[in-house]
C-alpha cells in the first residue's frame, strides 16, 4: 500500500497526460475515462480509481497546467536581477508565441467552459488566473518601489490580464500569424507606455507635493 501512495502522482500525472492528448483528439464531449484508459493500454478501472469522473480530470489538468506555465517560464524571470527589465521579460512571455501555443487552445477553452457549471472547475481556474496575477502585481509592485512611488499595482496586472486573455481569445479564432506578431508587439508596447506612464505621472506628483 506504502508503495502504491509513492507511485500515485506520477499514475495521476500520467493519467492527465493522457487525457489532454484525448482532450485534443476528441474534445471534452467525445472524452471519456474508457478513452483516457485505452490510450494507455490500462484498465478503467485504475483509472477511476484516482479519478472518478472526467470533471475530476478536469481540476487535475488545469492544476497540471498552471504548473506547467510556471516550470516553463518562472526560471527564466528568476535569472533577471533589475525589476524593469524583469517586468518587460514578463510581458515579451505573456504576449509572446510560446505562451500562447504552450496549452492547445481548445482544450484550454473546453475545460474553461465547464467552469459555467462546476464550481470545482471555477475554482481551480480562479487559482490559476490568480497567481498570473500575483507574479504580475509582484513584478509592477517592486517597479514602483524603485521608482520610489505609491500606486494600484493589483489593477495594473488586472488590466494586463483583461489585454492577454482577449488577445489569446481573438487569436484563437482568426489565423494570421503575421498580424498577431504585430498585434502583440503593440499590445505589449502600449502596456509598457501605460505602466511607465503612470510611473512617471505618480513620481510627478509626489515630486510636487513635497
Amino acid at each position: 500500500m506504502a508503495r502504491s501512495n509513492r507511485n500515485a502522482p506520477r499514475r495521476k500525472r500520467e493519467i492527465v497526460e493522457n487525457f489532454y492528448a484525448v482532450l485534443k483528439e476528441e474534445g471534452l464531449e467525445g472524452a471519456s475515462i474508457a478513452k483516457v484508459a485505452s490510450r494507455m493500454g490500462i484498465h478503467p478501472s485504475l483509472t477511476i480509481h484516482y479519478f472518478s469522473n472526467k470533471e475530476e480530470m478536469v481540476v487535475e489538468l488545469v492544476d497540471y497546467i498552471l504548473h506547467l506555465y510556471e516550470e516553463t517560464f518562472l526560471p527564466t524571470l528568476e535569472e533577471i536581477e533589475d525589476p524593469e527589465e524583469r517586468l518587460e521579460r514578463t510581458l515579451d512571455i505573456v504576449f509572446g508565441e510560446d505562451w500562447n501555443r504552450l496549452v492547445d487552445t481548445g482544450v484550454f477553452y473546453a475545460c474553461y467552459s465547464l467552469g459555467f457549471r462546476n464550481r470545482r472547475v471555477r475554482e481551480i481556474f480562479l487559482k490559476m488566473y490568480g497567481r498570473l496575477r500575483e507574479v504580475l502585481e509582484g513584478e509592477i509592485a517592486v517597479c514602483m518601489e524603485k521608482y520610489g512611488i505609491d500606486g494600484q499595482p493589483a489593477v495594473l496586472a488586472d488590466y494586463l490580464i483583461t489585454l492577454i486573455q482577449g488577445y489569446d481569445f481573438y487569436r484563437s479564432l482568426v489565423d494570421d500569424d503575421r498580424r498577431f506578431d504585430e498585434l502583440s508587439l503593440y499590445l505589449k508596447e502600449s502596456a509598457l507606455r501605460l505602466l511607465r506612464g503612470t510611473w512617471e505621472r505618480d513620481r510627478y506628483r509626489i515630486e510636487q507635493s513635497h
